[in-house]
């Protein structure tokens, strides 16, 4: 009975090497040999090539927060989201440095050196501005808060009514569509699922208010980039930063490396700690081994 480490990186693999040295799991690593048949539980990035090859495995632990790329992951397997306080801490601070940015017109500013470019924007207040969270799971509250720490009128939208203090909190279908007209910044902090594939494509675009701001640190797949890359250009959309893509690493040939007015990071904005996850882990398999229920477990109908 062993856990596949299906990890590259060195401190993931040296925190779960010392976390798992005396654990009644054994811990086998993909780049060494192994039986499938050994292989009850996985810990990964990316799903495994073939699924149906590891006729016993019961449980896939997930790297990050994000678990979108497992659609294909037979239903019968449970699914185990990594949750880091470390790492909703990185996302926050992320989102906080981008909404400061476009506050300060950073975005403008860095389009403006490429082309030598001396021209002063125009600088509002942060009780000015208008933040709209989509998104109010745990890294969405915690970033509204932070935000309306720092004086930022923040609102938020969630599937589920919330009810967060000095937030307006809006729920439904109708719900995200109803803040893009006030706001001056919008955070994009929402899970992937069949509803928000897609979501900011054109017309969700054209119903932001004229230049204002998009933060985009969700999942790639929620975002229409051709349709981005047009509002930019017509100034419907004044700036964005944008730590998530459709394909990753992005291409060299992507057009979005040319965007006006646009920060882009390469899926930075948050991290999982390589301790904390071995330890999610070793506490999920005790748990597990205990017959416990399990902590952290996704909702596969819901798909976070």
């Amino acid at each position: 009975m062993a856990l596949l480490l299906n990890v590259t990186d060195p401190d993931r693999i040296s925190a779960f090497e010392a976390m798992f040295r005396d654990f009644p799991i054994r811990l086998v690593r993909s780049d060494e040999s192994y039986d499938p048949d050994d292989i009850r539980y996985v810990f990964t990035w990316q799903p495994l090539e073939d699924w149906s090859a590891f006729f016993d495995l019961e449980i896939v632990f997930s790297v990050s927060a994000g678990v979108d790329q497992f659609v294909d992951l037979p239903d019968h397997i449970t699914l185990i989201k990594m949750v880091d306080p470390n790492n909703t801490q990185r996302v926050v601070d992320y989102v906080l440095a981008a909404c400061l940015a476009i506050t300060r017109g950073f975005p403008v500013y860095s389009e403006q050196q490429r082309h030598k470019l001396w021209e002063p924007q125009p600088i509002a207040s942060f009780a000015q501005t208008h933040v709209a969270i989509l998104g109010l799971g745990e890294i969405g509250t915690r970033t509204a808060s932070a935000l309306k720490s720092l004086g930022f009128r923040v609102s938020g939208w969630s599937r589920r009514e919330r009810d967060l203090e000095g937030i307006t909190c809006v729920s439904g279908e109708d719900g995200v569509l109803s803040l893009l007209g006030s706001a001056d910044i919008v955070v994009c902090l929402l899970p992937l699922t069949s509803e928000t594939r897609g979501l900011m494509s054109a017309s969700f675009f054209a119903q932001m208010k004229h230049g204002a701001g998009l933060v985009h640190a969700g999942r790639g797949a929620q975002c229409v980039f051709d349709d981005l890359g047009a509002a930019l250009k017509s100034g419907q959309v004044g700036a964005a930063v944008l730590d998530v893509f459709d394909t990753e690493p992005l291409p060299e040939a992507s057009a979005v490396w040319d965007f006006p007015n646009c920060l882009i990071t390469p899926h930075v904005a948050g991290r999982t700690d390589a301790e904390t996850a071995a330890r999610n882990v070793a506490e999920n398999l005790t748990r597990h081994l205990e017959g416990k229920d399990l902590l952290w477990q996704v909702d596969r109908k819901k798909g976070y």
